[in-house]
């Protein structure tokens, strides 16, 4: 039988099917088959960039994951886009690829300079947290392409996402938690705050210790995976946070928490300003990405 007359045949790309049994369920996953579909069926030369190169390097994405393939190329390349292949032809004077199984993709810094000029304030810092946390020399390579294109119109936006990037972010959810607190005119906060109680040296996702507050991201990767909870239940995290959260009160005690929700409908504002963290200038207007 045909692949396409299949019905438990899925089709990843034009040619390319898959038993519906081998289709993972994670969207990061699903969209790294889109892009391995296309460079098997793409005949000239091509180096993924953007979204491609960020699942092939094993970056997140804020904004989730796209159904169209991005390569980058020389300007007169004379490829055309599809639709499912988008071909940014910027030219590959700056660009030092790196083979991935087989595939050539924009490196780290690269990617992230990419990411921060065509994509919002929000998803470019996510993406340059993590890459500046998981490659060294990223940042390096970052603030090289902002020296050399810094003087061209709107590459201040990537000299904004470079300022503003920390390595020290541990999560999306921690990078884009950042980014709504400077957008809502609050202190800056310190990343990954030192506290120790009793001996025990803990670590708060955010702190301000001038008003004695910290800040936590509660993600729900922490109650799905196993490597957070460390063989128990669900409800074997929710006490294990409720006993930190205890301690970590003992010393500063104004402690807020927020999660994915509450960035959304715009209620990080009201958890902050109830932990007394203060602010040194009004919001900007603009309302936050829709994140994941």
């Amino acid at each position: 039988m045909r692949p396409e007359r299949d019905p438990n045949a899925v089709r990843a790309r034009r040619n390319v099917y898959l038993a519906g049994a081998d289709v993972p369920a994670e969207a990061s996953a699903r969209y790294a088959l889109l892009v391995r579909a296309a460079h098997r069926t793409l005949t000239a030369d091509h180096v993924f960039s953007h979204e491609s190169a960020l699942v092939l390097l094993g970056l997140p994405s804020l904004r989730g994951w796209p159904k169209v393939v991005h390569l980058i190329c020389e300007r007169r390349s004379g490829g055309r886009s599809q639709l499912d292949v988008i071909r940014h032809c910027v030219g590959l004077e700056h660009v030092q690829p790196l083979l991935i199984d087989g595939m050539l993709t924009t490196s780290p810094g690269r990617t992230a300079f990419d990411i921060a000029l065509t994509r919002q304030f929000a998803d470019a810092v996510v993406i340059a947290d993590a890459a500046f946390r998981r490659y060294p020399g990223a940042r390096a390579e970052f603030a090289g392409l902002v020296d050399a294109y810094g003087r061209r119109r709107g590459f201040q936006k990537a000299a904004a996402v470079l300022r503003f990037a920390d390595q020290r972010s541990g999560s999306v959810g921690e990078s884009w938690s950042r980014v709504e607190i400077d957008r809502l005119g609050f202190l800056a906060p310190d990343l990954q705050f030192r506290v120790v109680t009793d001996g025990l040296e803990e670590f708060s996702d955010f702190g301000w210790p001038e008003v004695l507050a910290l800040g936590e991201f509660d993600g729900e990767v922490k109650f799905r995976e196993d490597r957070y909870r460390k063989g128990g239940t669900v409800e074997d995290v929710v006490i294990r946070e409720k006993n930190r959260e205890n301690r970590l009160r003992r010393q500063y005690p104004n402690v807020a928490r927020w999660d994915w929700s509450d960035i959304r409908e715009q209620r990080l504002e009201r958890i902050l300003l109830q932990a007394n963290v203060p602010k040194v200038r009004v919001a900007r207007y603009s309302a936050p990405s829709r994140g994941r």
